[in-house]
């Protein structure tokens, strides 16, 4: 069992969803800190894991058996052991960070919700008064700032690619993705990217901020909004303040080299995105319009799909497939380019003769958030017509 921490960043609903429970694990002995007979003498320490944890070792036996048995609420927890990060704020009014605490044989351990970053000192309190049986036990409380050193980059982390790779962009644009060689730090995305008019000024209310940012997997590609309240016609904030773009204008996204990877190092350089925009596109993308070049049977050569305007170049990878005649998925690997209007799939073995589909999703996007099954640019008042899930192009292998 394992417990939840709150922590100052944390959303108000994560911190609702923290269970209380509690877990007995095998901790990391430290033979330079055992206690003395009959006595606590407890050590503050980072753990060299994967994923470094804060221990804390020293204490008897029959005391951690005694914490083994409780089942304590996050507050008792944390009024024996807590960790914060350091310099963050009045130390009086600071919340403990999220995570899980379990006693091993050697030691309490503290697991992070979110892992420890790099560069970051973080401040470890622990209150042996408030062990069990200690209460009238007077004993100092045992406070370290402990430290996880960033490690030593192959190369310096740089924006790999910026999406659309189109420098001609409709009014209504939606979204960029911004791609990394390596992952980044999360939690302060908004404070490096900016737009920027041809003046130089930059719009303050451009980006949809989301509490949660929008990261994949690896932590290498984020997913930029800009306000939908200012892209979509008819809506408040567009009326208040305008839009964002402007047909037959300039604009610069501009990324910030102080962003910070997962190891705490700042960006290589700075990255600039220049684009001019072109009227808005109200229109869906249609599959009817799609040119297919269907590869040749036995051959590993690609199936190639030409879109005569620009896709989501993410939903391409995700809501794009080829089935066999059977209705079964086709392994292999996908690439787009040519400004995102071209898809290849190359197969993982060879192609047999016979009859196919290129399938697409009808959730599959343009640039201006336009999907197959539906325009960006609908009201909201009339009834929708039921969306079809997914499109078939056929095409056959010779």
């Amino acid at each position: 069992m394992g417990i939840l921490c709150s922590r100052g960043v944390a959303l108000s609903l994560l911190l609702a969803a923290c269970g209380c429970s509690f877990e007995a694990a095998r901790g990391t002995p430290d033979e330079k800190a055992k206690p003395k007979p009959g006595s606590c003498n407890p050590v503050l320490r980072l753990t060299a894991d994967k994923e470094p944890a804060i221990e804390v070792t020293g204490l008897l036996a029959e005391e951690r058996q005694a914490l083994a048995r409780l089942d304590w609420t996050p507050e008792q927890w944390h009024s024996l052991f807590a960790v914060y990060v350091e310099g963050n704020g009045d130390k009086a009014k600071q919340p403990p960070l999220l995570g899980v605490y379990r006693v091993g044989k050697d030691a309490i351990r503290f697991e992070p919700r979110y892992p420890l970053a790099r560069g970051v000192s973080y401040r470890a309190v622990f209150r042996p008064e408030k062990l069990p049986g200690h209460a009238d036990s007077n004993e100092s409380v045992v406070e370290k700032v402990l430290l996880l050193p960033k490690r030593r980059p192959l190369a310096p982390t740089i924006v790999a690619r910026v999406y659309p790779t189109k420098d001609e962009l409709p009014e209504n644009q939606l979204k960029f993705y911004l791609h990394f060689s390596a992952p980044m730090s999360v939690g302060e995305a908004y404070e490096h990217v900016r737009l920027l008019r041809e003046d130089g000024t930059a719009d303050a209310t451009a980006f949809l901020e989301l509490p949660q940012e929008l990261w994949d997997r690896d932590g290498k590609r984020f997913t930029l909004f800009l306000d939908p309240g200012r892209v979509k016609r008819g809506l408040k904030p567009r009326e208040d303040v305008g839009p964002i773009l402007e047909a037959g204008k300039r604009y610069t996204l501009a990324i910030d080299r102080s962003w910070k990877d997962a190891e705490g190092n700042p960006l290589k350089e700075s990255y600039r995105k220049t684009f001019r925009v072109l009227p808005p596109d109200e229109s869906q993308p249609d599959p009817k319009s799609w040119k297919l070049e269907a590869p040749a049977a036995e051959a590993m050569s690609p199936l190639v799909m030409t879109s005569p305007k620009s896709l989501d170049h993410a939903l391409l990878h995700r809501l794009l497939w080829i089935e066999n005649d059977r209705g079964e998925t086709m392994a292999g690997t996908i690439e787009v380019t040519k400004a995102e209007t071209c898809w290849r799939f190359t197969p993982s073995k060879p192609w047999k003769a016979g009859r196919y589909h290129l399938v697409a999703d009808a959730r599959l996007e343009d640039l201006a958030g336009n999907s197959i099954g539906r325009a960006f640019e609908v009201d909201e008042r009339r009834p929708r017509e039921r969306e079809r899930e997914t499109v078939r192009v056929p095409f056959e292998v010779k």
